[in-house]
This record gives C-alpha cells, sequence and structure tokens, in this order.
C-alpha cells in the first residue's frame, strides 16, 4: 500500500480535562498552597500548550486543553512534574485531589470557552 504524496496527514488532537478543587474550600493552608501552585503552573503550561482557547466547566471544577498530539507526551509528562514539584514542595499528596485526564470532544463541547 503506498501513500500519495498529495495527501497530507491528519494532525489529531488529545482533549485533557484537569480536575482540582476550589482553593477556596480546602480548610488545611499548606494542602491550599500546594492546589493553587499546581492550579498556577497547569493553567500556564495548559494554556502556552493548547492549539485552542481553553474550556472550563465551573459545575466539574475543571479546565480542558485541545492538544496537539504531537505535544501530549510532553503535556502530560509536564502535567506530572508539576503535580511532583508540588508534592514535593508542600509534603503532600494531590494526586486524588488534582488529576487529569483525556475525554471526548463532546464533553469539551459543552465547556465554555475562556475568554
Amino acid at each position: 500500500m503506498s501513500v500519495s504524496a498529495n495527501m497530507q496527514n491528519p494532525s489529531f488532537h488529545g482533549i485533557y480535562k484537569i480536575s482540582m478543587p476550589n482553593v477556596q474550600t480546602i480548610k488545611d493552608e499548606n494542602e491550599k498552597n500546594a492546589v493553587t501552585e499546581a492550579a498556577i503552573n497547569t493553567i500556564v503550561m495548559g494554556t502556552n500548550s493548547s492549539i485552542e482557547a481553553p474550556r472550563i466547566s465551573e459545575k466539574d471544577s475543571a479546565i480542558y486543553y485541545r492538544i496537539n498530539d504531537k505535544h501530549d507526551k510532553d503535556f502530560e509528562k509536564g502535567f506530572r512534574e508539576i503535580l511532583n514539584s508540588c508534592n514535593k514542595a508542600f509534603n503532600v499528596d494531590l494526586a486524588k485531589k488534582v488529576y487529569m485526564q483525556r475525554v471526548s470532544e463532546e464533553e469539551y463541547q459543552k465547556a465554555e470557552v475562556v475568554q
């Protein structure tokens, strides 16, 4: 089987949902600081990596990013590094409170565009 030279490869995009609690609801000051740090770093990384404006769902306490597949691994690695850094700096475990998952186009479309 051969591929036509005129045919372009489609670019696929992973959609990531980053969920975390609202920092105003966290009672423990150390955990609040860790989640704040994780949120700021994730928003900066996600906004810089996303090929579209991020979307948000207040109901789900989540923000969505559309990442070009060429950068999926870097995005996932960056998120893990952010969590690990916050866990070490604040001596907490954010894994159950701050997490990332790939989601469907339908879920992404339901979220509001960040303006």
